[in-house]
Formats: structure tokens, C-alpha cells, sequence
């Protein structure tokens, strides 16, 4: 697809703004500067008054966990507590929704993403085909994982056997006791900790935990709101500025954020606005060995477009919703232009939940009326 967006304000790799026009080609961005004519065949939209963001990196979620409310009676000692508390399959709304197929739960966390500007999602579960088509609605690069030390039985023979030189994710310290602390400790005698590992969460984790994180150069996946959730506390990032690289990610909607713009309002109660921005941009994709998403000429056509609330580009993406962004575009396509999906059936995705759920157990979701 040929695009020409005009008269919009962008970041550099700095975070400082420039203006002019952007011109796309295919999944490339081809041109910038001021007042570029149009070429033949070019789609043309004029944003004045928008800012034009590089798309964001949501580096946690569980995509095909995204049709859930939040579950369980917390404040909670460990994961392990909560999942056996909310983990009851021939119960609602486990049994409705784990009926479902699974590709439409995927296709669900995906404009779950889209929505809001996220163009690239760190998945935490198995990988399905569905995630690597074109026509999937974000980005998702493959990643190796495991669930968690107390939850993968076959972690300890898979740390002899294989290595890695993908990033690893895996939970750990998830949790606000000595066993949620241990858990560094134990990944380290399996020799789990590297300058590829992302451990999600670390809400456990004292000093002597981040130092021992920070000698291996592992980073740290955060997810704030769930965190607060679950435990009444989340880790305190400002503490590891240079030491650990911090990249934040939703969660699913069983513990996290909506969408990841409101977990960068949640995160700006820790930490600086421009920190979480890189957060969400150039450190995350330096963590997952991804490209650096940067509105630059040569680099890939995932970016979004939203108004100016603030005058401050970095201010303004903290104080936007999804329903404030007016176009979102993936591998240089068009995926939401005038808040309407170009190349998704979101009515039928709808009424297939509707169907095999049921709206009673659908309304509890906080996605449920923002995905139209």
C-alpha cells in the first residue's frame, strides 16, 4: 500500500519532535519532511493537529486470555495462591470461555492491542499459526518461554537441554513472600539467567535479587496494575534506572489493564512519562531483539495516529485512550482508520462470543464495549 500521511509531529529515537509529512510504501516508510506531494496512486490523509507515534511494544500479555474479567478475591502471597483460587474449569466464566476457539480468543487479544496503538505484543503462551499470518492484527515475534518455575515440571531437563539465543520470559517472583523471592535464586542455579532473560513481574525480589539480576544482564517485563492487584504493591522500577532494563506489558485481563495506554497511566505513578515511553518503545525493542521503532525513513510502517491533547508528545500519549486514535497501521496496512477495523469482522468475532459465551459473562469485560 502506498500512504501518504500529511501534517503531522513525530519522536525521534531522542523523543524530540519534528514535523512535516510521512510517506509509506508497501510496509516501508519511504519519505519524510514538509510539504511532499502526492504521487500517483497514493492514498493522501491529512492529520494536522496529530501526533504520528511509532507503534508500541506491549511486552506481556497472554493473548488468548483477554476475555476474561478480573478474577479472584485478592490481596494474594504468591501466583500460586491465585491461581488456585480463580483456576475452577467447569465453573463460569472458566467453562464458557475455555470452550471457545482458541484462534478467535487470539484474533480478541490482538485488537485488544490494535486498539491502542500497540503494533508488536510479546505473546506468553504456546505460539499458533494463526499469530504469524498477515492477516493477525499485531505483530507477534516468537519468543522461547516457560510459565513459571512451579508451573513447568520439565523446566530444570529443558535448561540442560536446550539453548537459547531467543529471548526467554519467563514469571518469576511473582509474588510479595520468601517463596516468590526464591525463585531468582532457583533460576539461577539452573542457569536460566542471561542477557536474554526477561523475567515478568519481580514484585519479590529485594536488593540482593536485582543485583544478582542485574550481574546477568536479565530484564525485567513489568506489569503494574496487575501487580497492585494481585499484591497490593508492584515492584519499585526507579530503584533499578541503570542497573536492570525495565519494559512494561499489560498483563491479560484477568489481573491487568485493559489496554496498554491505561497500564502507561498505571506505570506513571512509578516512574517518569519519558522512561515509560522508552519502556514501550526502544528498550523493549532492544530487550526482545526486535527493530527500534522509530519514524524513520527505512524502517517498518507500524505506527498509529492520535490528536493533541498536550502540547508535550510524550505528556500527550499518556493522557490518550483507544478511543482517541484515529488510525493504526501494521506492516504498512491500514488495520483501524475512523475508529472501524478495515480487515477484521469484529461483528462476527462478536457474535460468536455472544453465542458460545453468552453478553451476561461478556459485559464484565472491560474490552466487551470498547471493541466495536
Amino acid at each position: 500500500m502506498d500512504l501518504l500521511i500529511r501534517n503531522v509531529t513525530w519522536l525521534d529515537a531522542e523523543l524530540r519532535p519534528l514535523s512535516g509529512d510521512v510517506r509509506v510504501s508497501r510496509d516501508v516508510i519511504i519519505e519524510t519532511g514538509a510539504g511532499l506531494s502526492q504521487k500517483k496512486g497514493e492514498d493522501v490523509a491529512d492529520f494536522g493537529g496529530h501526533f504520528l507515534y511509532a507503534g508500541l511494544i506491549n511486552a506481556h500479555d497472554h493473548l488468548e486470555m483477554n476475555l476474561y474479567p478480573r478474577l479472584g478475591t485478592p490481596p494474594y502471597k504468591n501466583y500460586t495462591e491465585w491461581s488456585k483460587d480463580i483456576y475452577h474449569p467447569d465453573m463460569s466464566p472458566l467453562k464458557e470461555i475455555e470452550k471457545t476457539d482458541i484462534d478467535y480468543r487470539l484474533m480478541w487479544g490482538g485488537l485488544k492491542n490494535l486498539i491502542s496503538g500497540v503494533t508488536t505484543v510479546v505473546h506468553h503462551n504456546p505460539w499458533r499459526s494463526t499469530l504469524g499470518k498477515s492477516s493477525f492484527p499485531v505483530v507477534v515475534p516468537k519468543v522461547d518461554w516457560a510459565h513459571s518455575l512451579a508451573f513447568d515440571q520439565h523446566l530444570p531437563i529443558r535448561a540442560i537441554r536446550e539453548i537459547r539465543e531467543n529471548p526467554f520470559v519467563i514469571h518469576a517472583a511473582e509474588g510479595i513472600d520468601d517463596f516468590s523471592r526464591q525463585e531468582i535464586h532457583k533460576l539461577n542455579e539452573l542457569n536460566l539467567l542471561h542477557n536474554n532473560t526477561v523475567l515478568v513481574h519481580g514484585v519479590g525480589a529485594q536488593e540482593a535479587e536485582w543485583d544478582l539480576v542485574a550481574s546477568k544482564g536479565s530484564s525485567l517485563a513489568w506489569c503494574p496494575s496487575s501487580n497492585v492487584y494481585m499484591f497490593d504493591r508492584t515492584t519499585d522500577v526507579r530503584s533499578l534506572e541503570g542497573r536492570v532494563s525495565v519494559v512494561l506489558g499489560t498483563d491479560s485481563t484477568l489481573t491487568g489493564s485493559p489496554t496498554l495506554l491505561d497500564e502507561m497511566k498505571i506505570a506513571a505513578n512509578y516512574s517518569a512519562p519519558r522512561d515509560i515511553v522508552r519502556m514501550t518503545g526502544i528498550v523493549a525493542a532492544k530487550v526482545f531483539g526486535l527493530p527500534e521503532p522509530v519514524i524513520r525513513v527505512g524502517n517498518k510502517a507500524d505506527f498509529f495516529i492520535a490528536p493533541k491533547k498536550k502540547d508535550d508528545a510524550v505528556e500527550n500519549l499518556l493522557n490518550i485512550g483507544p478511543y482517541d486514535i484515529a488510525m493504526v497501521v501494521v506492516r504498512g496496512k491500514i488495520m483501524l482508520r475512523d475508529k472501524k477495523f478495515t480487515t477484521i469482522n469484529v461483528d462476527k468475532l462478536r457474535s460468536y462470543f455472544e453465542k458460545k459465551i453468552g453478553t451476561g459473562i461478556l459485559e464484565q469485560n472491560p474490552l466487551w464495549r470498547m471493541i466495536v
